[in-house]
């Protein structure tokens, strides 16, 4: 905050850093595209383990690899995995034509006696209702038929006129609805008090009188009861001043069909709609109003209209309320929570609450007749929210209220398991190359994971063909703009020169792409479920999830982990394999067919784990031929262009060239010290460039600051070379002492 210097003084002034800090992109995301058993097609699913992935796509089938890579990937040592369930679609740039479905099944309401249509307010009785208020009510029978509740005011108007001959004193005594009252007529009260004005002597009933209102008629003094209705009475007038105002003998009564409209019973309510409704009883269920069709069953109804002008004040809705024919009635859909066949496996049970409330009950979700998941002491009112929370809800269905009519209890499912659910589909039938390339407009297929902002790593186990292998590469290095690297598992069933031909005419993936990397063979891993796979103790699995955990591995092996190669006996270990499709891998001939192609082999010696023997991407002339070369690369890459957003916009000056090519810098020595580049001091390392050479007037003028930056990246040790021979050392030093 800048001050003004006026006195003398020293002011202090902070400036800017001069160095902005970087900081690194995550480097291990890894993305997977695959055919599940369950769970949500076609959105991204970030989960932290193998059993948080379970719980949303289910365990494994017969039809998809995807859950070995899952499993593969944390048992190496894998963190975040983002997972894109896909199926089949008619057309991949419309998500909605998937062919995939999900299970369903109906609970219904047990079967009981015919019911009579009834409807019942909310609020109790007295009702405080003003005269003329309507009741309208539509039945079967037709309607509205109006019922209106009238109700008058007992009313007494004297029999003299003034001006009346009044003294001190005087007095006029009467009841009000029973209630004794009495006024004393004071001569401070007039202005001549024998000449006393009618409007002189309401103004002193009004004022000490309760119950009642007094006013002038025709010169005479009328006195109304405050109670409308036939409860309301004025009567037994006397008192010294009853003759001088004329009230002898005088008494009145209200009328209508409520004793009080301030105070309205059910009782008088009753008595008044059914001589107005035909086919109805009205009866108080505790102090409510309830309105009853006399008949039961389906075809019964009433219905409080909306043009009632009473039926907020007596709590009535406005919906027709139907007699139930006694028959079972749909009360709740079951759907499975997400499409899939393994709805075949899952059905409903019911049973009577733990707690003993009648409406309430035990609802259990049964896979394979066993119980999965319950959800005790629910009712209608409660359970579509309790089984659909996103957290603590079903994971195998999700449930809809289907509208049954009636009370809670009414309403409540009947006892019993269910038939399982029908008609879910895996969307497999027909599923082809497309629906896992799929498109940005769907979006389908690879293009689902552009939700995934830190996609680092990305595989497609279920899909080992040219034409996949190819979108993923162009996905890395084109959609992408080189942020994720793409790990292709080999076809299953290849040799040595299988593989070769695969790699270098089937797919053309041979010198394509720094942004990819295959693998050769297939591995094998224990039988997670021989229920699904047969009774062999171990099964064949394309190995891209394995390799993905040991690329996460290594990032998190040590500062600078992403720069190091993912292979060979120290980091290049694979966890969880216990040999490969084939043990051709294990001859060093057979590699020596395969690593020229650009193909890494996974391998094991006698004394070795099994391991990753190659970290070479698909193209050897690029920049960055090796995987730790690429992957470190694009964690600088993408660290820096976040690292310097702060740039854009500000003025193009020598200063702001300056500040970036410091901040680089900065970040690069960082990645130095962290082993990140081969040179033995950072000049030899890395260089950044923003000089006015790169930086002209044209380029300023376009618009552009730019900033040229070398990196000096580490080779991996691929070939280890020992020369042997002859010691002579000792001949040459007695030669060297004899001249010769």
């Amino acid at each position: 905050m800048s001050q003004e210097l006026l006195a003398s003084k020293i002011v202090t002034q902070e400036d800017p850093p001069r160095i902005r800090q970087i900081k690194g992109v995550a480097t291990n995301v890894y993305g997977i595209i695959g055919i599940t058993e369950r769970g949500p097609v076609g959105s991204v699913e970030r989960v932290t383990s193998h059993d948080a992935w379970l719980a949303i796509f289910g365990g494994d089938i017969v039809d998809g690899d995807a859950s070995h890579a899952v499993r593969g990937f944390f048992e190496n040592g894998g963190q975040s995995l983002d997972f894109v369930r896909t199926v089949h679609y008619t057309d991949v740039t419309n998500a909605a034509t998937k062919t995939s479905a999900a299970g369903t099944s109906t609970l219904q309401t047990a079967a009981g006696a015919p019911t009579k249509g009834s409807v019942l307010g909310t609020a109790t009785e007295p009702f405080n209702l003003a005269a003329g208020d309507t009741v309208d009510v539509t039945t079967d029978l037709g309607g509205p038929t109006t019922t209106t509740l009238t109700a008058t005011a007992a009313s007494v108007t004297g029999g003299a006129v003034q001006p009346f001959i009044l003294t001190d004193g005087m007095t006029l005594t009467f009841n009000v609805d029973g209630v004794p009252q009495s006024v004393t007529f004071l001569t401070a009260e007039f202005s001549v008090i024998g000449a006393a004005t009618a409007l002189e002597v309401a103004a002193v009933v009004n004022a000490k009188a309760t119950g009642v209102s007094a006013t002038v008629s025709a010169g005479a003094v009328k006195i109304t009861s405050d109670t409308l209705g036939t409860g309301s009475t004025l009567g037994t007038f006397g008192g010294t001043a009853l003759a001088v105002l004329g009230f002898t003998g005088l008494s009145g009564a209200g009328t209508g069909n409520v004793a009080s409209i301030d105070a309205v019973t059910v009782a008088e309510l009753k008595a008044a709609i059914e001589l107005a409704v035909a086919g109805v009883t009205v009866s108080s269920a505790g102090g409510a109003v309830q309105i009853e069709r006399n008949s039961a069953g389906a075809a019964f109804s009433v219905q409080v209209a909306s043009s009632s002008t009473a039926d907020d004040e007596l709590g009535f809705d406005n919906a027709t309320h139907s007699g139930t024919s006694g028959a079972a009635q749909d009360t709740l859909t079951v759907d499975g929570k997400t499409d899939g066949s393994y709805a075949a496996d899952i059905a409903s049970s019911v049973v009577d609450a733990s707690s003993g409330v009648a409406e309430q009950f035990n609802y259990r979700v049964l896979d394979g007749g066993l119980v999965a998941e319950s959800f005790p002491n629910v009712n209608m009112d409660t359970i579509v929210a309790v089984v659909n929370d996103p957290d603590t809800g079903s994971k195998y269905v999700a449930l809809t209220d289907a509208g049954a009519s009636g009370t809670l209890l009414q309403r409540r499912p009947a006892n019993g398991t269910s038939a399982n659910l029908t008609g879910g589909s895996d969307g497999i039938v027909g599923l082809s190359d497309i629906d896992f390339i799929g498109s940005a407009a769907g979006p389908t297929g690879l293009r689902v994971l552009d939700a995934s902002l830190d996609l680092s790593i990305l595989s497609v186990p279920d899909r080992p063909t040219s034409a996949v292998q190819n979108a993923m590469l162009s996905y890395c290095s084109d959609t992408r703009n080189g942020q994720c690297i793409a790990i292709l598992d080999p076809p299953a069933g290849l040799d040595e020169n299988g593989i070769v031909t695969y790699v270098e005419t089937t797919a053309s993936l041979e010198d394509l792409s720094e942004f990819g990397a295959i693998y050769w063979p297939q591995i094998k891993v224990l039988n997670p479920n021989t229920t699904v796979f047969g009774s062999d103790t171990a099964i064949v699995v394309p190995p891209s999830g394995h390799i993905a955990g040991v690329y996460a591995r290594t990032d998190g092996s040590q500062l600078g982990g992403v720069f190091q190669q993912p292979a060979g006996i120290e980091r290049g270990i694979l966890k969880g394999v216990v040999g490969f499709e084939t043990d051709i891998v294990m001859q060093e001939a057979k590699r020596d067919i395969v690593f020229p192609h650009r193909i890494n082999p996974l391998t094991t010696e006698d004394g070795l784990p099994l391991y990753i023997d190659g970290a070479r991407t698909l193209k050897g002339n690029g920049n960055f031929p090796s995987v730790g070369e690429r992957r470190g690369v694009i964690y600088i890459e993408q660290s820096i262009k976040r690292g310097l957003q702060f740039v854009r916009h500000q003025n193009n000056t020598p200063a702001l060239r300056a500040r970036v090519n410091r901040t680089v810098a900065a970040f690069l020595l960082q990645q130095y010290n962290q082993g990140a580049f081969r040179g033995a001091t950072p000049s030899a390392s890395f260089f950044v460039d923003t000089g006015d050479a790169l930086n002209t007037p044209t380029e300023i003028f376009a618009g552009k600051l730019i900033a040229a930056i070398g990196l000096a990246t580490n080779k991996p040790a691929e070939f280890v070379v020992l020369r042997f021979s002859q010691d002579t050392r000792d001949i040459e030093t007695e030669l060297a002492k004899a001249g010769i």
